[in-house]
């Protein structure tokens, strides 16, 4: 009995495992679809964010200027210029943003958010995506443009990525945020670019295009040439 019962509960996972594979479904919603038509799918655009290569240097020199100032105007006016040399930017491929939820692919389509709103065609996309690397972010309870920097380096953490290296990276690009506790979805993009990710998952996170709303799974598609589209 022990091992009939073992059998099934064995059999009963690999379903559960291959209709997770089968039913896996996301969407992209746009606020004009004649690009992604004309294209006959996704193409990347480049951006970029700033970052600071060496944080602890950078926060002795700050440490310094403020010293200078009360003591030292001329030294206090050459050590400013040295602010900038700290300061690098990362340009990388703008991610493509998927849901597991339609209705929530749906609140981004809206053709108010296009630049010719008036003749804009919205459009709510079912696609295929392959992702080989992939950071699975659980962030249940947060808002999508806004996540909890410890629940960010956990899921690097468990994808893989050292401690020590993922503390170094969010350093680096989180250094200008005043509020240490939160990391923003476009610097998470350019980190999981810089360490060659395909996708990030952010699990359980509230979304929607005006605001926080909905629970679902947002896929963060770091080459969005990998995105194809299911044509029905």
């Amino acid at each position: 009995m022990e091992l009939r019962e073992s059998i099934r509960i064995t059999l009963r996972e690999c379903l559960n495992e291959q209709q997770n594979i089968i039913n896996e479904n996301w969407y992209h919603g746009t606020p004009d679809a004649r690009e992604i038509e004309k294209e006959g799918g996704f193409t990347h655009k480049t951006m970029k964010v700033d970052y600071v290569k060496d944080p602890e240097g950078l926060k002795k020199l700050q440490h310094d200027i403020q010293i200078a100032y009360k003591n030292d105007r001329n030294l206090y006016f050459e050590l400013l210029k040295k602010v900038d040399d700290f300061k690098e930017y990362f340009t990388y491929k703008k991610p493509l943003f998927l849901s597991d939820k339609y209705s929530v692919a749906k609140t981004y389509a809206d053709p108010k958010r296009a630049f010719d709103y008036q003749n804009a065609i919205e459009k709510v996309y079912e696609v295929d995506v392959t992702c080989n690397k992939v950071v699975k972010i659980v962030a249940k309870g947060d808002r999508f443009r806004f996540i909890s920097i410890d629940k960010v380096k956990q899921g690097f953490i468990n994808s893989g990525v050292s401690e020590e290296e993922i503390d170094r990276l969010i350093s680096m690009f989180n250094y200008y945020i005043s509020d240490n506790k939160g990391i923003k979805t476009d610097v998470i993009a350019a980190i999981g670019n810089w360490l060659k990710f395909d996708c990030i998952d952010v699990v359980g996170v509230l979304d929607s295009y005006h605001g926080g709303t909905i629970k679902s799974t947002v896929r963060m598609v770091l080459d969005p040439t990998n995105v194809k589209l299911k044509r029905t």
